[in-house]
């Protein structure tokens, strides 16, 4: 795994030793970087489920603000802050919540211009975190969820609160990029 662009690019990062983590890989990441563009410029961002931070850092290297890193397992943390030092970001620039993933979708009041969720692949509650995340009114407005689920975990395509405006198959996982529906806003 390493860094694939902006100001840190070509940096490796560690992985965990927990192999029930499966971190972005580089072409997942290229992928989503690719369509978001210069999306990531002066950014908040969520990494949900951020394991050992491989997209959360790859925004901060192509120019996010900041990134508030979501992570449950103490192992995958230790990770996460080896990577952070490693990488040399700012303190000012990250935080780490260690929460569960539902209990800060539905605690946290800070908002994200974009936000990365990379959940395991057998996690039950997908579509109540994707309905609780918008209900909760998470993002800023024009902000972007960018999920990857495995195929058989589909999510809703038609929901009240959200849009899935694109929609790719890499493997066995679906990479979806939801926005709020403009009737929500």
């Amino acid at each position: 795994m390493r860094i694939i662009s902006g100001i840190y690019r070509g940096r490796r990062l560690k992985g965990s030793k927990d192999l029930s983590i499966r971190p972005a890989t580089d072409r997942v990441k290229e992928y989503i970087f690719n369509i978001l563009r210069e999306f990531p410029q002066d950014a908040q961002v969520f990494d949900i489920f951020s394991g050992s931070g491989g997209l959360g850092l790859e925004a901060l290297s192509r120019g996010a603000q900041r990134t508030v890193f979501v992570e449950k397992a103490y192992s995958s943390i230790r990770v996460l802050k080896e990577n952070l030092t490693a990488v040399k970001v700012p303190p000012n620039q990250y935080q780490i919540i260690q929460k569960d993933a539902l209990a800060f979708v539905r605690s946290e009041t800070e908002k994200a211009d974009l936000c990365f969720m990379d959940p395991p692949y057998k996690y039950p509650p997908l579509q109540e975190l994707i309905d609780a995340f918008f209900s909760n009114r998470q993002l800023n407005k024009n902000g972007i969820l960018v999920l990857e689920h495995e195929v058989i975990n589909p999510i809703q395509t038609e929901s009240p609160h959200y849009n899935l405006f694109l929609q790719k198959k890499i493997s066995r996982s679906f990479i979806s990029f939801l926005e709020y529906k403009e009737s929500y806003e």
